[in-house]
């Protein structure tokens, strides 16, 4: 009999030795400064040093099996992978970009392999050439662990994710029933216009600690207020971290499709709120009861950038979060089940 599933963690990312280097002179690349402090690259966009992972998230990054004994250890079921949004590469050439997200698919597929049923991934595709994304697509049809799609939220090689470029990925997503999941990139990545003497003075990496929030409220509205959701009314959008500032500013987006003539959406703001999946990676346990307020238990997952520089106790915020044990397998599990379409081969969500 197939196990029932009890926590599922949404997020965290894993960096093979093969994803280094895999789109040529662009990167990525991890440089350690031998203090115990490491620094990631890619193109001329470059982090502050920071605290990295201990040994064992490196190596858990690296080696499924590492990682499994650590979430043994928690009684977490199963986790979903992704590359890191630092590494992105859409400023690669549509040859290096196609060819290191074929290397990352590719990785994390085997990644997950390593260990059947704890693992699933969502790949990458190379939109600075959306032929070669469509192709992919396709390509990951095959793959065993692979769910929905990673990107990143504003930028995407000069487009936003209301381009029509971008439809035939959306159109996909909706037809197969899996997410499109948005991680925002830090301020700066991917720019062609980036001066790489920026880099030295955002010294507590900012351009991601408070990017990534800005970001991924953007694309909250850039798909709201861009039309995208009237076109593609049953896309599954996912945003860690909260969902940014959305729930906090949802009022503001209203305000903006309102009075904003380029605003495209039909509907008002709030009936947009179901497309939308958040996660409870919120620190302050003030704002996460507003996010469940505003959002509801139907619409938020756990996901606790396992074994990165803030990692969290997510299933903890959750259970705070909850009012009941039905409304807690919904965070743990449940709407994770759903979402990712998490059959047999992980497990049953009795």
């Amino acid at each position: 009999m197939a196990r029932r599933l009890k926590k599922i963690d949404v997020h965290s990312h894993v960096l093979t030795p093969k994803m280094l280097g895999a789109a040529g002179s662009y990167g990525p690349e991890m440089i350690d400064h031998g203090n115990g402090t490491q620094s990631f690259r890619a193109g001329t966009y470059q982090t502050a040093p920071f605290k990295g992972s201990s040994e064992s998230g490196q190596q858990g990054a690296q080696n499924p099996h590492v990682r499994r004994e650590k979430l043994d250890s928690l009684n977490i079921d199963v986790m979903g992978v992704t590359a890191s949004p630092i590494f992105f590469c859409y400023g690669a050439s549509p040859e290096e970009g196609a060819n290191y997200c074929r290397v990352v698919n590719d990785e994390m597929e085997a990644y997950c392999e390593g260990e059947p049923g704890r693992f699933f991934f969502q790949p990458m595709l190379p939109l600075q050439d959306i032929e070669a994304s469509v192709k992919e697509l396709e390509r990951l049809k095959s793959f065993h662990y692979s769910r929905g799609v990673n990107m990143s939220t504003d930028n995407l090689a000069g487009r936003e994710l209301f381009d029509e470029a971008l439809f035939p990925i959306f159109e996909y997503l909706e037809a197969i029933g899996e997410p499109l999941f948005l991680h925002g990139a830090p301020i700066g990545t991917d720019d062609p216009a980036w001066d790489p003497a920026l880099n030295e003075k955002d010294i507590f990496n900012f351009g991601w600690i408070a990017g990534y929030i800005y970001r991924e409220s953007l694309a909250f509205g850039n798909l709201v207020l861009g039309g995208v959701l009237d076109r593609y009314p049953n896309l599954k959008i996912c945003i860690p971290h909260g969902g940014g500032f959305v729930p906090y500013q949802l009022g503001r987006f209203a305000e903006a499709a309102e009075r904003m003539p380029a605003s495209k959406a039909k509907k008002p703001v709030s009936e947009y709120v179901r497309n939308f999946y958040f996660e409870n990676s919120v620190h302050d346990p003030r704002a996460r009861d507003f996010l469940v307020q505003v959002w509801g238990i139907d619409n938020i997952y756990t996901g606790s950038n396992f074994d990165g520089w803030d990692q969290n106790d997510a299933f903890g915020f959750a259970e705070t979060m909850a009012r009941n044990d039905e409304e807690l397998h919904k965070l743990w599990a449940g709407n994770a089940i759903k979402l990712f379409n998490l059959g047999e081969e992980f497990g049953t969500p009795q």
